[in-house]
């Protein structure tokens, strides 16, 4: 493993324990200004969406796995596992996250995220909602 594998392994880490703990700002400078995040079939543009979708995410604890990391020079692609455990009910909502990454002033930066949930039938832009 790299230097660069592991400054991203860090990164993807500091995401999750940032969200957790509700450190918008902490997470929103994880990301470069014109960063792009997927989720939930709906798409959060510039550090402004981002506080948003943020501000307006379900709590929780986002469980992470392992992840697959190809760097090329300043840029690099990832995919990593999560597990998001809802706060209240618990709902479990396993999915796969793809990145896009700069290195950005020598730190590695998110510039596009796409979250899809695993369910039944494939990946899916949204969760799989058990029946009850």
């Amino acid at each position: 493993m790299t230097d660069d594998h592991a400054a991203i392994r860090e990164l993807i880490a500091g995401y999750a324990l940032a969200l957790d703990a509700g450190e918008i700002e902490a997470c929103v400078q994880l990301f470069t200004p014109d960063a792009e995040v997927n989720v939930y079939g709906r798409s959060f543009a510039r550090h402004g969406g981002l506080r948003k979708m943020f501000a307006d995410a379900p709590y929780g604890l986002h469980l992470t796995g392992v992840s697959r990391i190809d760097v090329h020079d300043d840029t690099a692609t990832a995919r990593s596992q999560v597990l998001f455990v809802r706060t209240g009910d618990h709902q479990l909502r396993p999915a796969l996250y793809d990145d896009e990454l700069v290195r950005d002033g020598g730190q590695w930066r998110f510039r596009r995220r796409r979250c899809q949930f695993i369910t039944s039938h494939g990946l899916s832009d949204r969760p799989e909602v058990a029946s009850s």
